[in-house]
């Protein structure tokens, strides 16, 4: 059973995923987890802290189902891996990754939100090092970088046009820059378009 806290903070995701920053009020939030009016203003005292509550949540549930289910041995392993997590994101867990979305281009012109939304980025982006120098990258946290850059540009797109189906486009787009990695080039049974 969830605490009210976190009851309230996926409930204020709730509301950043169909209605936009504009919709995050403490009001709306209330409404969404069907609690007294009120309640949210209780806990997160200003909007800001709502939205850094909302930041919190993410990076805990990015821990949550950070760990994969099995631990690739090698690029192709990493790629599946990468495809399957997409696929989640634009479906069963869409609503989380179109909450994630607002948030990123609202701290566009936000330096504060920026900020916190970058500590949520450097946590996905050192597990995903930690598996690229497992697999023998030279430059894990380059690699990383640039793998996550892909990897958001097709679920990003994937999102604005409506598309639930994900899979073959992510193989298509980071299978390549995965293939060209320094210590991974040319390793693992990836050719240089990502295809085994």
């Amino acid at each position: 059973m969830l605490d009210r806290r976190t009851e309230i903070l996926d409930a204020a995701l709730s509301v950043l995923a169909s209605d936009g920053m504009r919709g995050l009020t403490h009001r709306a939030v209330d409404h969404a987890a069907g609690i007294p009016t009120g309640s949210t203003s209780y806990y997160f005292r200003t909007r800001q802290a709502l939205v850094a509550g909302c930041i919190d949540r993410l990076v805990e549930i990015d821990r949550q189902f950070g760990a994969p289910p099995r631990v690739p041995t090698d690029v192709a392993g990493f790629l599946d891996l990468v495809v399957a997590a997409g696929e989640v994101m634009a479906g069963p867990k869409r609503a989380l990754t179109q909450a994630r979305y607002e948030l990123s281009v609202a701290a566009m012109h936000d330096a504060e939100l920026r900020e916190l939304l970058g500590r949520g980025a450097a946590a996905v982006a050192q597990m995903a090092a930690a598996g690229l120098a497992a697999l023998g990258a030279t430059e894990p946290e380059r690699s990383a970088r640039q793998v996550l850059a892909a990897f958001d540009g097709v679920l990003f797109t994937a999102l604005v046009r409506g598309e639930t189906e994900v899979g073959p486009m992510l193989r298509a787009v980071v299978g390549p820059v995965l293939a060209a990695q320094p210590g991974l080039a040319g390793r693992a049974g990836l050719n240089p378009t990502g295809q085994p």
